[in-house]
């Protein structure tokens, strides 16, 4: 599913860390919590929300506070710019956009920059653990988090960068000219050729010359050398953000970069 919008950037924007505890919904249905200095994940289904006591143990063996934000990773965000946003028309932005299940709430987000509302989905099971367990929290997409740190990374940058976020069950493209974002993407992963056929799409639609843009990994995972290998076959320009960071076994994990990303505020507060 891609999402193509064209946005200006405010270049003084100060990016806002991460809360010191957080909880990442992935595309399978684990709840992957990460602080400081922990990392812990639990898979949810419907008995251990409503006749186990899984989930809760979970919290409590965790210390997880009540008030740790949510962040949904399990499906796109759709970008829509500040002024153009009512929010009384957020599901009719969002319906138009991809597939709701009766029981989905729509929520959106405000960038750092104020500038862009990124709309997206929660499903209900997460709805009744945020209302059970941490009724205190607030949902992020985890492409707001991406985007408020591609506003920082871009402020000093002058050159044309494709920001690549890999993922177990998707890829996000960021595509910023300086620092103008010019669209934000998501695809399904279906393997390292998908990954090939949908950077060439971005190339080719954006008439991005050969070595006159950077393609900038937004982290180095082993389980992506393949990806990175292919991109190095037709392009020279190939960095990697954050690779010196690492959170403990963020490796393994769905969604490594988000870890990661922690990690990097942890470290910087």
């Amino acid at each position: 599913m891609g999402i193509g919008q064209q946005f200006l950037m405010h270049p003084k924007t100060k990016i806002n860390s991460f809360n010191k505890s957080s909880i990442i919904f992935d595309n399978n249905d684990n709840f992957t919590y990460c602080d400081s200095e922990n990392l812990s994940s639990i898979k949810l289904n419907q008995i251990s929300l409503t006749k186990g006591k899984a989930l809760e143990n979970w919290i409590l063996k965790n210390n997880i506070e009540n008030d740790s934000q949510l962040i949904i990773s399990n499906n796109a965000g759709l970008f829509i710019p500040e002024a153009l946003f009512d929010k009384n028309f957020i599901t009719d932005y969002y319906d138009k956009f991809d597939k709701m299940e009766e029981s989905d709430i729509i929520e959106s987000n405000l960038s750092c920059n104020h500038l862009n509302s990124i709309i997206f989905k929660v499903p209900n099971k997460l709805q009744s653990v945020k209302a059970k367990y941490l009724n205190k929290s607030k949902f992020f997409h985890y492409q707001t988090l991406i985007y408020n740190y591609l506003i920082s990374e871009s402020k000093q940058n002058s050159d044309k960068k494709l920001y690549v976020n890999i993922q177990k069950d998707s890829f996000d493209f960021f595509l910023f000219f300086s620092d103008q974002l010019i669209l934000a993407n998501r695809f399904p992963n279906s393997g390292s050729d998908s990954f090939l056929y949908f950077l060439y799409f971005i190339v080719e639609k954006n008439e991005l010359k050969e070595n006159e843009f950077f393609i900038s990994f937004l982290g180095r995972y082993s389980n992506y050398n393949e990806y990175y290998s292919s991109s190095k076959l037709f392009h020279d320009k190939v960095e990697f953000i954050l690779e010196e960071e690492s959170h403990p076994k963020g490796n393994n994990s769905s969604t490594p970069f988000l870890l990661d990303l922690h990690a990097h505020y942890f470290r910087h507060s």
